[in-house]
């Protein structure tokens, strides 16, 4: 069950990328002042699809999947989120979620209700912007991997999924290599596909060093190595 924790105020959170650190000081502190802050533990629902839209949340600290189920129920990965980022959107009227929100570890998030939203979009040119911007990134990117991704194998469906949870919510240790933490079955949802290709594709990759795994975690070793299976879709990743 998510669980109420005493609140760190917008003025001490060190998450510098957060969107809300674009509005003005005495923004900043109403922000602090009337958000709504909870912890979710692994696997937590932070909201759901066809629930009331009743504000837009941001990650202060944790990962995240934003999830969309099909007409069959299978279920995908839209995108990974983290630290600093926004989830949901203000609404309107009726408005439902067309997404769902689950914690991938231990998440503390921010909860802004669309009041609070609206007025802080109307007050602060900059904090508009940066959302604008974006939300406009990641519909860019969406159409992208759809297009690509009908053209991919599966093979290099799976080293996307990878290289794209390196990215957002890998582990980057000292030695230059990066931990995924994430399931097989939740790759297989980035990917498009199903738990057991990816197993033979990571196995293809290990036996190829590109990867290592350390129990069920997974480490790049060879980054370049994995972009060099997708130098034919470049522009895209």
């Amino acid at each position: 069950m998510p669980q109420k924790t005493n609140k760190i105020s917008c003025e001490e959170c060190t998450t510098t990328s957060c969107f809300v650190k674009k509005t003005n000081p005495e923004w900043l502190a109403k922000i602090s002042e009337f958000k709504n802050q909870v912890v979710y533990p692994k696997g937590q629902y932070i909201f759901s699809e066809g629930s009331p839209v009743f504000g837009a949340y941001f990650i202060q600290a944790g990962d995240v999947k934003i999830v969309s189920s099909s007409f069959s129920g299978r279920q995908n990965i839209v995108r990974l989120a983290k630290a600093g980022h926004m989830m949901g959107h203000k609404g309107e009227a009726k408005e439902n979620y067309p997404i769902g929100a689950v914690a991938l570890n231990d998440a503390r998030v921010c909860f802004l209700n669309n009041e609070l939203l609206y007025d802080a979009f109307l007050n602060n040119t900059y904090f508009t912007i940066d959302i604008m911007m974006f939300y406009s990134k990641e519909l860019r990117k969406s159409e992208i991997r759809n297009k690509f991704f009908a053209q991919m194998t599966t093979d290099e469906k799976v080293a996307y999924a990878i290289v794209y949870a390196g990215e957002i919510v890998g582990e980057k240790k000292r030695n230059g290599k990066i931990m995924i933490t994430l399931s097989r079955q939740e790759l297989a949802q980035i990917a498009g596909t199903n738990a057991e290709q990816v197993s033979r594709t990571i196995s293809h990759m290990k036996n190829d060093d590109l990867l290592s795994l350390d129990g069920r975690c997974i480490c790049i070793e060879n980054l370049t190595g994995v972009y060099d299976l997708l130098s034919e879709y470049e522009q895209f990743i």
